[in-house]
């Protein structure tokens, strides 16, 4: 009979809750900071090309970007949100967001339930706060991003794939839905399909070609896939006719990281570091099927943003989450089955283990990235001044600008209700015929000797300008093109080569230099005596 001193500790109800309870409270008030401005500058500039979508310009001719036409349908839901009730587009962004984010966990946390080596004290407390964390937490400026939805969407995907690996079958209709989400996600962007080819290769593997067979998620995922690219060359036929042929010619060869660099940088080379320690531990000593799933998320996550080539933070954050959450599963794993605990008196541990872990999560993930920097300091920044300075000397909130950024003109026009006055978002097709400097005799191309590309965007860009007569005319003196000839690419120069332009041009005064912008200020016109 066991004495008083071999009782497990316990604790009151009370004391249990109070530790587990910000658990889930803390990223609620996280996610209340996404509200505040700025919301990121590529999500804000999706929005806008959404917006004169929804608005009855031609996307693809009227206003051109080289994102996949699914990402606009996408975003145009919270546009159509706003049309409907009050508030602006990013803040239904935002509250699109923070539904789908709960959303997201509510299905993985019953979904966890189904996973049979997951039904173990510590790791059915851990999963889920662990999940909320990185649906709500780590993302920080980068919320809103592709990426991030792609994990948001893609979760109980994931989730119902250790399910899967383990034998459960789900029901038909809850694998449509999974299989449906994913797939418009995974749709986003060619490269994103690496995923689930890592994924459900793994679960052939396991399960072989009959389960596979008849398994309705990857079909679902195949079919948002293949109907997204019928409609590039029906619905949208523009953009697989003229912009996709552009994109890959001048937007593939910008950013100079290559894949070997984006392999070895400083989050992508320590996120496979740990994928791979975690998953040696979880499946060696674990044995966890769960964990072997994980890895195959993780490495189709990694494969992506290797894909993409450009070295940017968020192109990780799928990559970075699995591994994060594999961490995670290896530690309650490892409890769970080493240290087995009682039903009965497993609440402390759990309790004090999942509230260390979490406080370790998020205190690493604020001295990473200073939670809303850019939110407190958004008044100060280029952005905020920038906005006060349109808002004084553009009365009809039109601009032009001659850059090859995207911030912080986004998201400053969403915010001012502006707009940019020429079909391209920015420069970037000139980005790339320019993006390396060979012995040309001259600086810049001669028009009767430029390409089909470059042609198009010199006489675009001056028919809009001229066409247009925004309010005001900014100059980028950062071209982000190499230099050439000993000389920098000067924007202003280049169309000026363009008579159009030329001409509009004449009714344009210096106002200022504001930070890397030369502004030019459209004259006003004398009155008659």
């Amino acid at each position: 009979m066991p004495t008083a001193t071999n009782k497990p500790p316990v604790i009151p109800p009370s004391v249990e809750r109070l530790l587990l309870v910000p658990l889930i409270a803390l990223p609620i008030v996280w996610l209340a900071g996404y509200f505040f401005p700025p919301i990121n500058h590529d999500v804000a500039a999706i929005l806008d090309v959404s917006t004169r979508w929804v608005n009855g310009e031609k996307l693809f001719v009227e206003v051109i970007d080289e994102n996949l036409p699914l990402t606009f349908v996408v975003h145009a839901l919270p546009v159509l949100t706003a049309k409907i009730l009050p508030g602006s587009v990013a803040f239904w962004f935002t509250a699109w967001m923070v539904a789908g984010i709960f959303a997201s966990f509510w299905a993985c946390r019953r979904l966890v339930r189904l996973v049979p080596s997951a039904d173990h004290a510590l790791t059915e407390a851990l999963l889920p706060p662990v999940l909320l964390f990185l649906f709500s937490v780590l993302p920080n400026e980068h919320f809103g991003q592709r990426e991030h939805i792609l994990f948001v969407a893609c979760a109980p995907y994931m989730i119902a794939s250790m399910a899967r690996a383990e034998g459960v079958a789900l029901g038909r209709g809850v694998a449509i839905v999974i299989g449906l989400v994913a797939g418009i996600a995974l749709a986003m962007k060619p490269y994103y399909l690496a995923i689930p080819a890592a994924l459900e290769l793994y679960l052939l593997i396991r399960r072989g070609w009959r389960t596979t067979l008849g398994d309705p998620i990857p079909w679902m995922i195949g079919l948002v896939a293949v109907a997204h690219l019928v409609s590039m060359y029906t619905i949208f036929r523009a953009y697989g006719t003229f912009v996709m042929p552009l994109a890959v010619e001048a937007y593939a060869p910008i950013g100079d990281t290559g894949w070997q660099g984006v392999l070895t940088s400083n989050v992508l080379g320590p996120t496979l570091i740990a994928l791979l320690i975690f998953g040696l531990i979880a499946i060696v000593f674990t044995k966890t099927v769960a964990a072997r799933v994980l890895v195959a998320f993780g490495i189709g996550a990694a494969l992506s943003a290797i894909a993409q080539a450009k070295g940017w933070p968020y192109h990780v954050l799928p990559a970075l989450s699995a591994a994060i959450l594999l961490a995670a599963l290896t530690v309650s794993q490892t409890v769970d089955r080493y240290l087995p605990i009682s039903r009965s008196g497993h609440h402390l541990p759990v309790a004090v283990i999942s509230a260390t872990f979490m406080v370790l999560l998020y205190f690493q993930a604020a001295l990473y990235t200073p939670p809303f920097y850019k939110q407190r300091q958004f008044e100060d920044s280029i952005g905020g001044r920038l906005q006060h300075v349109i808002e004084q000397n553009a009365p009809h909130r039109t601009i032009l600008a001659l850059s090859p950024g995207i911030y912080p003109l986004w998201p400053m026009i969403n915010y001012i209700g502006g707009r940019m006055s020429m079909r391209f978002l920015s420069l970037w097709v000139l980005q790339g015929v320019y993006a390396t400097c060979d012995d040309f005799p001259a600086l810049y191309n001669p028009p009767d000797t430029m390409g089909d590309s470059e042609k198009f965007v010199f006489d675009a860009v001056s028919e809009d300008f001229a066409r247009e007569q925004p309010d005001l005319l900014m100059v980028d003196r950062i071209a982000g093109i190499p230099r050439c000839q000993g000389k920098e690419f000067d924007y202003l120069e280049y169309f000026m080569q363009n008579r159009v332009f030329a001409d509009a041009f004449e009714n344009y005064e210096h106002l200022m230099d504001f930070d890397r912008y030369s502004i030019y200020r459209r004259k006003k016109k004398k009155k008659k005596p």
